[in-house]
This record gives structure tokens, C-alpha cells and sequence, in this order.
């Protein structure tokens, strides 16, 4: 987001720095992630809405490369996560990934779990500034 923030500041022609921002992003994720041992992450590329025998198969898949992280498997339902190392500037809609998580400890799985069914709670009412306002003389 913040590359292609920087791409539209830039007005389109600093396509070379928003790339950059990109694979910098991209190296820390993936050492972040290698580096974690309580989880393990697998990114699957899908076209169509995700139906519930494609994520049975995604979780064996996940299980037999990742045997040691199956105490509790979660797969993101909405599938709308994208990677930004594979954005091109000049092409279609990127591709689109169903995320898929393993876990050692079964617990923090089931939290996971419960984040993408919670509603966000509504505020109703007049909307009021969380900024102190300074009155000037």
C-alpha cells in the first residue's frame, strides 16, 4: 500500500521506487515468517469463489507440507488477499490468494479463527472529533 501510495505521489513516474518498497516489504514478511515457529503460512493462488471441498483439499495439502504446524488449520473463507510482490502496474487485476495458516498450539488457532466471523461494533449518533480543538484569540 504505502509503494503504491508512493507510485501516486510520484504521478506514475517513479514506478522503479515503488517496486523497490515492494521486495523490501516482501523480504522482511518472508523472514518474519521463517523465523516464527508457533505458525506456518501457505498461499494458495484460486480464480473462482472458494467452496468448502477446495479447502478440505487445501488443508492436505497444508498438512502434508507442513506436518509439524497441524494441531489447528485455519483458511481465510474470503480469500482476498493479494501479494505485493506480484502486483504489475500495467496489468489486469492481480491475482487474487487463499490464505492458509497452521498452527502448534491449538488455542491460538481457535482465536484466529473467531476474528473474521466478529462483527464490528456500530456507532450510532452524532460523530464527535477525538481531537482537542484549540480556540485561538
Amino acid at each position: 500500500m504505502i509503494a503504491d501510495y508512493m507510485y501516486w505521489l510520484t504521478g506514475g513516474t517513479e514506478q522503479r521506487i515503488s517496486k523497490l518498497i515492494k521486495l523490501y516489504w516482501q523480504a522482511m514478511i518472508e523472514e518474519a515468517i521463517t523465523r516464527e515457529e508457533s505458525f506456518s503460512v501457505m498461499y494458495t493462488p484460486f480464480v473462482t469463489k472458494v467452496k468448502v471441498d477446495n479447502r478440505d483439499k487445501m488443508t492436505d495439502v497444508f498438512t502434508k507440507k507442513h506436518p509439524g504446524y497441524t494441531q489447528h488449520i485455519f483458511t481465510d473463507p474470503r480469500g482476498l488477499h493479494i501479494l505485493p510482490q506480484t502486483t504489475e502496474w500495467s496489468s489486469s487485476p492481480p491475482q487474487q490468494y487463499l490464505l492458509t495458516l497452521g498452527f502448534r498450539n491449538k488455542q491460538i488457532g481457535k482465536i484466529l479463527e473467531k476474528l473474521p466471523s466478529r462483527k464490528l461494533p456500530i456507532f450510532s449518533g452524532t460523530p464527535t472529533c477525538l481531537i482537542a480543538v484549540i480556540v485561538q484569540e
